[in-house]
């Protein structure tokens, strides 16, 4: 994905982490990688990942029926920061 950014185009990347509440994981990752920083994290989504269910609401996956885990959607400058270092590796 290639994203415009005060003129120049950044080749980004996209990474997703489902791990327990997508807005706890979403809170850690803006706390330490800022977009107003600059520190690589360019845009994140919250949403749902795997599962059965079409279109699933929060209620509906916390109640665990859907097999679907709430996820948190990157996207990333790699130039500034690694995958490795986003999944702390």
């Amino acid at each position: 994905m290639q994203l415009l950014i005060s003129s120049v185009a950044v080749q980004s990347e996209i990474a997703t982490f489902a791990s327990g509440c997508f807005w706890g994981v979403e809170h850690i990752f803006l706390k330490h990688y800022p977009p107003s920083q600059n520190k690589g994290i360019l845009k994140t989504a919250v949403g749902y990942t795997g599962g059965d269910a079409s279109d699933p609401g929060y209620r509906q996956v916390c109640s665990g029926s859907t097999g679907h885990a709430e996820a948190l959607k990157i996207e990333f400058d790699p130039s500034v920061v690694s995958y490795a270092e986003l999944v702390g590796a």
